[in-house]
């Protein structure tokens, strides 16, 4: 086999990108392809064969907790390293950014890969369809510029590692699709979302892990602002609150993945208050 070359991603890659995206069925948009190369510039790369792009893979870092995903291989071109390729390089990157801890999620059928690599599995990363249907939510407000401040504070308290620019990101291309909640004065929680192709994706959804009644409120107000659309959510395994919210609001449960890690282990936020992911790629 001839030799893979390695470069890194631009946003002249973008053909490329929403070809191999299209593959995967996942609904990933233009958009998503910007936002993922704009969040980490240097850290995205493609795999090139003989001269012709047939792989790609993504990273994000927040200060010492990195997250790659979106490993895709052309179909014709599995089974000959190139993954393994790619995974070396982007972890190269985050290792020499100063991560100490990386993370993805994995399907059943690239566990082995990530092994060999030196990931272990951690947890179970579940993942969860609806269609939304309008609940005359009450409580929950849109996201403002001024709410900004407090909404980063409360992400990185449970999520556990600083992630504004992505916040702030989703917060400026999706504004129509971000809520607040509060007790008098205090945010106590908020939730996101983005949306991709055939269906809008919930995340990040923190919210203090007392206030399960808060969380599904907003839930509702995103549900009543999208109403008639799909919806897909990310749950941690280990937060039960939100599984039985969304099963109590129609969402559907579809195949599973399984978080793993390299490097330092252990969770890096509070599971309790993570009620939907950012995304398996971004955490």
């Amino acid at each position: 086999m001839s030799s893979v070359d390695i470069r890194e991603m631009t946003a002249g890659d973008l053909d490329f990108c929403l070809e191999m995206f299209g593959i995967t069925g996942w609904g990933n948009t233009a958009d998503d392809v910007r936002r993922m190369i704009s969040y980490e510039p240097g850290g995205c790369f493609a795999a090139s064969l003989g001269g012709e792009d047939v792989g790609m893979v993504g990273s994000i870092r927040y200060g010492e907790v990195g997250y790659l995903g979106n490993l895709i291989v052309l179909p014709e071109h599995r089974g000959r390293g190139i993954g393994a390729t790619l995974m070396k390089a982007t972890m190269g990157h985050l290792l020499d950014s100063g991560v100490k801890s990386i993370r993805l999620d994995a399907v059943p059928k690239a566990i082995s890969l990530y092994e060999r690599l030196g990931f272990r599995e951690e947890s179970l990363s579940l993942r969860f369809t609806g269609r939304a249907s309008e609940k005359g939510s009450t409580g929950c407000e849109r996201m403002r510029d001024s709410d900004l401040p407090a909404v980063l504070n409360l992400d990185q308290e449970f999520f556990g590692a600083p992630r504004g620019r992505v916040l702030r990101r989703v917060y400026e291309d999706f504004p129509g699709l971000c809520f607040v909640a509060r007790q008098g004065s205090r945010l106590v929680g908020f939730i996101m979302a983005k949306e991709g192709e055939g269906r809008s994706r919930i995340g990040p959804w923190i919210c203090e892990p007392d206030e399960g009644g808060i969380a599904e409120n907003l839930l509702h107000r995103l549900m009543d602002e999208v109403a008639g659309s799909m919806l897909w959510a990310g749950v941690p395994e280990g937060n039960r609150g939100s599984v039985e919210i969304l099963e109590r609001n129609g969402f559907i449960s579809g195949a599973s993945s399984h978080r793993m890690c390299h490097g330092e282990g252990g969770e890096t936020g509070i599971i309790e208050g993570i009620f939907g992911v950012g995304g398996p790629d971004k955490g």
